[in-house]
């Protein structure tokens, strides 16, 4: 048997006894592998335990674990958080990818630059502010995973791209935005936002991608200042009106935007990609589907419905309240009357 298949025998081993996460292991880069990003399929690591350790040249500054997956044994609680410790187990690399692993918490350090840390479950980012130092980080990929804020990534200062589709994040700290100056893409998509702090939007963004979120009415762009925005998707919300003239206005660079899946009417659609071709902007086709259409007469009926019954109710309860009033006064009366002849009798 080769000493290949006796380590993955023991790691099965140790795995089905329980002691698979507590286990001293030694690894290294998948044979070839460091000529791009040293590839460590099973490292092990959970804070306050043993845990796995790289062999490495030193010439290795970029790190990919839990890969490829075809060699992955396990993903459960495998890794479940990047701190301090781990980074220097893994001597403190510029670049890391840790996809898939069910990683809950991200400690950012300072000298990292690029992180992959999509497809885990992380709820918690932390990145404190550190006097007389900036955070290195330039590129960070957090989608599919379960944030639902952005404010614990404002010292991040040197961010440039930031991909945060597919959580649950339902406000942009406008204050948090304004702290990357450098960021050039914000990828959003599937979140649940309902608004966007325009004006704090960065004037470095080229990119803003704002698919299937939950923008509602009016998208307005008053205030804005985007002279490097090339493209802005707004696919799949809930928009029924865009003014072109202050969308270009605030950002005079734009070359393409995405308008399907929303609530805008022909007639309103008809104005927009005029204006849109007149700008030399290229747009999509966005014109309401009938089953938009639908449903967005059959929300206006809801929402009449709710207000026609609100008012009723109002009405009723005034109704009430006067005749209660009415019932006391008429009361009082009755009572003064009946003192009064009682006296003249």
């Amino acid at each position: 048997m080769s000493l290949g298949r006796v380590l993955v025998f023991l790691l099965l081993l140790a795995y089905s006894s329980g002691n698979y996460t507590s286990t001293l292991w030694e690894h290294r880069c998948d044979p070839g592998s460091e000529i791009f990003a040293c590839t460590v399929p099973n490292f092990l690591y959970k804070p306050n335990q043993n845990h796995s350790k790289l062999i490495a040249p030193e010439t290795v500054h970029k790190i990919r674990l839990a890969y490829p997956s075809d060699k992955v044994i396990s993903r459960q609680d495998v890794i479940i958080a990047y701190d301090a410790t781990l980074h220097d187990a893994l001597h403190r690399p510029k670049a890391v990818q840790i996809a898939n692993a069910a990683i809950k918490r991200f400690e950012v350090p300072l000298d990292l630059e690029y992180a992959d840390f999509r497809d885990n479950s992380i709820s918690s980012v932390i990145a404190p502010q550190v006097n007389g130092s900036d955070y290195a980080l330039r590129y960070l990929d957090l989608r599919n995973n379960e944030l639902d804020r952005i404010d614990n990534l404002r010292n991040l200062v040197n961010l440039e791209t930031l991909l945060l589709s597919n959580n649950h994040i339902s406000v942009l700290d406008g204050s948090t935005l304004n702290c990357f100056t450098k960021l050039i893409s914000l990828h959003l998509t599937n979140n649940e936002l309902v608004e966007i702090p325009v004006t704090d939007i960065p004037a470095s963004l080229e990119w803003l991608i704002l698919r299937n979120n939950m923008l509602f009415g009016p998208m307005k762009f008053i205030g804005a200042h985007l002279p490097a925005l090339k493209v802005l998707d707004l696919y799949d919300n809930y928009c029924d009106e865009l003014d072109v003239d202050v969308l270009l206005l605030a950002a005079p660079n734009l070359e393409a935007i995405r308008l399907e899946r929303n609530f805008i009417s022909a007639k309103e659609a008809k104005v927009i990609m005029e204006c849109l071709a007149l700008a030399g902007v290229a747009h999509d086709k966005f014109v309401k589907s009938d089953e938009r259409d639908h449903y967005y007469r059959t929300q206006q009926k809801i929402k009449m419905h709710e207000d026609i019954i609100s008012a009723m109710i109002a009405v009723v309860n005034v109704c009430v309240i006067g005749w209660g009033f009415f019932r006391v006064y008429k009361s009082r009366r009755s009572t003064e009357t009946v003192r009064a002849d009682c006296s003249n009798a």
